[in-house]
């Protein structure tokens, strides 16, 4: 009785352990087989959403499940959702290469997004929308990567957006491509001119800045500086103006130096002379001595007095105005420069973003306004002005004082910019060239 009774308790026991162990040993392949029979039922009854998701499982338990994938691209495909459909399509053609009614099938899906695709991309291209543009003709190159046309079009997206570099390489493909598209050398043309129109501008900053500078070393910087904007442009008349100014005041600065080594010996002499008029004195009238006495103290008053229009005139001619646009030097270089030079005046800056004046004191700002703001909050809001244009004039209105601090406690009083670093792709607008008026 026992035995029997142990029998009956075991045997059960035994049977449940060697079925688990029989389904924890099936292969995923064989899991999803029967995943896939399962798919096929649903199917069969038109519920496209549960095969779907059997499917799905299906191809976890065992990706390389050809016939699942196969099944469930038709699915997608059906349903108009080519992108799945041809991933899919790919995916089974990498492991069974021989299937070609599956090439077929993909290549008729990949003209269909192609063509999709492309229309979608010039809409967005004719309404100036670049930035949406531009991933639907990258997504048509990735199927077509031969077609001129789109590297065309996504050549005249870079230009719009100020990326020279990669819309250069574009025209550079379409043409190989195709050497006669009109279309691409246009584009090549316009691209030159727009690097050449940019080299310049940069010259003519860099120029700005070089006459700004007061060091000893200052005519051979902004010369060169100079020379160089009339390499980018020879027919620039500010360039040539400010070298023959720069020609002029070195001429003038020998002169002098001259003059002064002349000065020395002319000084003996007149020393000699107002001696022997001091042993004649006492041989002339009252006003004959009073004239002869103060001879030499009028003619030291007018040539004081030349001399002072002459400085005048050289410090007029020296006080060039800077004009320039910030995203070539940001206005933080334009504060830092004029307070080295020790500059007075007007900083006036216009943005879309906001627009305002910093006053300078000999280098150190006293006042600044912006968008109704004033003193540190209004230099604040200026200093986070990222695109627009600037103008400084050698000319210091009466205004209140509002700032006493530093410029370096300014600076170290400003937040840190949370926006970072632009791009270079920030716009699809140019700024307008920088030019310098006298």
């Amino acid at each position: 009785m026992k035995t029997r009774l142990f029998i009956c308790a075991v045997v059960p026991m035994l049977v449940v352990c060697f079925a688990a162990g029989a389904q924890s040993q099936t292969s995923p392949r064989m899991q999803a087989e029967a995943l896939f029979v399962d798919a096929q039922k649903a199917l069969s009854r038109g519920d496209t959403q549960t095969a779907e998701s059997i499917l799905k499982d299906a191809l976890t338990k065992d990706p390389s499940f050809t016939s699942a994938i196969w099944q469930l691209a038709q699915i997608y495909e059906s349903r108009e959702r080519l992108d799945y459909a041809r991933e899919l399509y790919v995916r089974g053609l990498q492991q069974d290469p021989g299937a070609s009614w599956a090439r077929e099938r993909l290549a008729r899906i990949e003209g269909s997004l192609a063509r999709a695709t492309l229309d979608e991309a010039r809409s967005f291209l004719n309404a100036g929308d670049y930035d949406r543009a531009i991933p639907k003709l990258s997504s048509y190159l990735g199927l077509k990567p031969q077609d001129a046309t789109a590297l065309t079009a996504m050549a005249k997206c870079q230009l719009a957006k100020g990326n020279m570099t990669t819309a250069r390489e574009y025209v550079a493909r379409a043409q190989a491509i195709n050497p006669g598209n009109a279309d691409a050398a246009s584009l090549a043309a316009e691209i030159d001119k727009r690097t050449r129109s940019s080299r310049l501008e940069k010259a003519l900053s860099n120029a700005q800045i070089a006459l700004m500078d007061t060091t000893s070393a200052k005519n051979e910087k902004a010369r060169a500086a100079l020379q160089a904007v009339l390499d980018e442009d020879p027919a620039n008349s500010w360039a040539k103006e400010r070298l023959a100014d720069l020609s002029q005041s070195a001429a003038a600065e020998a002169a002098r130096e001259v003059q002064q080594e002349k000065a020395a010996p002319a000084a003996v002499a007149a020393e000699h002379g107002r001696k022997a008029i001091d042993g004649s004195v006492g041989a002339l009238t009252a006003t004959g001595r009073f004239v002869l006495a103060h001879l030499v103290v009028a003619i030291l008053a007018v040539i004081l007095c030349v001399l002072a229009i002459d400085i005048r005139r050289r410090m007029a001619r020296r006080s060039y105005p800077l004009e320039g646009t910030i995203t070539l030097i940001p206005i933080l270089d334009i504060v830092s420069l004029i307070n080295a030079n020790l500059r007075t005046g007007r900083l006036i800056v216009g943005s879309s973003e906001a627009s305002g004046e910093i006053f300078f004191e000999k280098g150190e700002i006293i006042h600044a306004r912006c968008a109704g703001l004033n003193g540190k909050l209004a230099f604040h809001k200026l200093m986070d002005i990222r695109s627009g244009r600037f103008f400084f004039h050698n000319h210091l209105p009466n205004v209140r004082h509002t700032i006493t601090e530093p410029l370096s406690l300014l600076l170290l009083s400003m937040k840190p910019n949370e926006d970072g670093g632009a791009e270079i792709d920030r716009g699809a607008g140019r700024e307008e060239a920088l030019t310098t008026h006298r």
